[in-house]
């Protein structure tokens, strides 16, 4: 399986682009420092010598001043050969008033012209310095001395030289702290693509990286005219682990569903997570549909496995959604859509499946988009009501009380089935302000009742996963009986027992402040769910509802479920009620077996707050 493919692209890694930024920063800088240095010691050099030779002609200008007035050329010849010695000396010279030359020391190369003015312009970029000779501030004559520069370029190379030596040696310090820099920048770069592109929990190639080789995938299978399938999964019931064995659980589950994943998929397919317990899966190349199923199948199968996490076993079962390019999409953003509704279809039909990608999902995940939007709008638009079932004590008849259902008719589409909006609402939050509005409506309607002289009827409200999970539900339930006015006995909150094992922790915690304010609480569609006997033990419950599915399979069928349902009321000290009695001999069977109380459409349907005044209170009442 490929966990991991490379980033490199045509952009040039950093350690690379460092190292040549290094050594062509530091020969630059070499070679500036180094230029301004030999210019710097060049100057410098040639004015000491310079300087020394205005000292020397000075010298001999004092020396010659008797010679020159007394025309002595032997005597002056011989003051000039003193300074033969001089360093880099060529060729000293007294020129007389006129300037003429009167006597001179110099080597054969260099011999001075016969006039002053030539001999002040040197030559072959020789020093020349003069100076005029004096006696008693009249001018007697000149004298001109030349200094050759040879000893100057020797010195001059031999620093060059000098400084190339230790240019080079700069250069290898360099080079050795910079491979040492680049080798640390290397490494920091190879962590940092590394944190980039994979998961730090799995391991595993995380999102972007995953959709990085999905495109790579799709721009493969166009120029092959080949397919790919992209299998979205997602874990069933990742938070209840989160919740109830720690992160660090969570964290290891993950990490075993990842080695699962990657045992079920084939050598050349990759495995990515894309997101908190959401899984993607490319299966690349791809010989058609049944393939890309089979894989499929296999992943839910190695889930279906019991994962040992922190010393407990956990079924890590998930639901997977197929698409394939180029069949079903031909995008990326397509694939990924497409793929992404089908897990949701998949999830919807009850979890712990697959779901292959057909158009007709389109339209369907269309019409929840547009039920989500339009259902905001209901809200504020008042196209939301409260019906009321009623309830019957079983054996004798009598109206004691009413379930509240919230009910939607929408102005272009009708009624709109609860089945469909209520999972909508869930999912959006809008079921907590709902569930907030149904619950204040039920409370008033019914305390206005019993204000009117209606006999005291108790109002059963349906509460969601998400109303168990908000801090302040219990204020919220405290305000609506406070607001209405009716007694907190006769107000009945409905939990499924798929709510309640969520987070037991929870809904026991929400349970007990329930009671304490003195609010009635009751398990709906009892035995449909996945509760043991032991947490009967634990809800502070005062009622059972007997789903309907059981129900109508009275009187021929179904008994014994009832039976046992009746039979561990009694035990727990709890009420039974009834509901979806749809014909007289279900209602003869539940009185004949000693249920308390009865709903179904035989007795009431669900009807409007005005309907059921009118059909159920005394006039005076309604």
């Amino acid at each position: 399986m490929i966990f991991l493919s490379s980033r490199r692209g045509a952009n040039m890694p950093i350690a690379a682009a460092l190292r040549s930024g290094q050594l062509w920063a530091a020969m630059a800088a070499l070679v500036i420092a180094g230029a301004v240095l030999v210019a710097y010691q060049l100057h410098e050099t040639r004015q000491a010598l310079t300087d020394g030779a205005r000292v020397q002609v000075a010298i001999v200008a004092d020396s010659v001043t008797a010679p020159l007035m007394f025309g002595d050329r032997e005597v002056a010849q011989e003051t000039l050969r003193a300074f033969r010695y001089a360093q880099g000396l060529k060729a000293v010279g007294i020129y007389d008033r006129g300037g003429q030359r009167f006597a001179e020391f110099s080597y054969p190369e260099s011999r001075l012209p016969p006039q002053l003015a030539a001999a002040r312009a040197g030559r072959g970029g020789d020093i020349v310095v003069s100076e005029v000779v004096r006696y008693r501030g009249q001018v007697v004559g000149h004298t001109v001395l030349h200094v050759g520069t040879e000893q100057l370029r020797g010195a001059m190379f031999r620093y060059v030289g000098l400084l190339v030596l230790a240019s080079v040696g700069a250069m290898l310090v360099v080079s050795t702290l910079g491979r040492a820099t680049r080798a640390r920048v290397a490494a920091a770069e190879r962590e940092l693509d590394y944190m980039a592109h994979t998961d730090h929990v799995t391991r595993l190639p995380n999102r972007h990286a995953t959709y990085a080789r999905l495109e790579r995938a799709l721009d493969e299978a166009r120029a092959g005219g080949t397919q790919v399938a992209l299998l979205l999964v997602d874990l069933d019931n990742f938070k209840t682990v989160n919740d109830t064995a720690g992160h660090a659980a969570g964290d290891e589950l993950l990490q075993k569903v990842a080695a699962a994943l990657a045992g079920a998929v084939r050598t050349t397919d990759m495995v990515g997570r894309i997101g908190g317990d959401e899984f993607a899966i490319i299966v690349a190349p791809v010989p058609g549909r049944d393939t890309a199923v089979a894989i499929a199948d296999k992943v839910t199968q190695a889930l279906r496995q019991p994962i040992t996490v922190a010393g407990g076993e956990f079924f890590a079962t998930a639901s997977v959604g197929i698409c394939l390019y180029p069949d079903d999409a031909a995008t990326l953003s397509d694939l990924v859509s497409s793929a992404d509704t089908a897990l949701y279809h998949a999830k919807q039909a009850g979890r712990n499946r697959l779901a292959e990608f057909v158009p007709a999902m389109t339209a369907a995940t269309q019409r929840r988009a547009a039920l989500e939007r339009e259902l905001r709008r209901a809200v504020a638009a008042g196209q939301l009501d409260v019906h009321y079932q009623p309830q019957f004590d079983c054996a004798g008849g009598t109206l004691v009380g009413v379930e509240a259902l919230l009910r939607w008719r929408h102005p272009e589409h009708g009624a709109v089935s609860p089945a469909e909006f209520i999972p909508i609402a869930e999912e959006s939050g809008l079921i907590v302000q709902l569930g907030s509005w149904v619950l204040q409506r039920a409370c008033a309607d019914v305390a206005g009742w019993t204000r009117a002289g209606a006999p005291a009827l108790t109002v059963a409200v349906n509460m969601s996963a998400r109303q168990l999970r908000e801090p302040g539900f219990i204020d919220e339930v405290t305000r609506a009986l406070a607001t209405s006015g009716l007694p907190p006995q006769r107000l009945e909150l409905e939990l499924t027992e798929s709510q309640l094992m969520e987070d037991v922790a929870a809904a026991v915690a929400f349970m007990q402040a329930a009671r304490t304010i003195g609010v009635r609480l009751a398990i709906d569609d009892f035995g449909t769910g996945y509760s043991s006997l032991a947490y009967l033990q634990t809800f502070p419950i005062n009622q059972l509802k007997v789903d309907r599915s059981f129900v109508q399979l009275l009187p021929e069928r179904g008994a014994t479920i009832i039976h046992a349902v009746l039979a561990l009321a009694r035990g727990f000290g709890l009420t039974v009620v009834a509901e979806g009695v749809e014909e007289a001999a279900q209602l003869a069977w539940l009185r004949e077996a000693g249920c308390d109380v009865v709903q179904g459409y035989l007795l009431g349907r669900p009807m409007d707050a005005r309907a059921f005044e009118e059909r159920f209170l005394p006039r005076d009442a309604a």
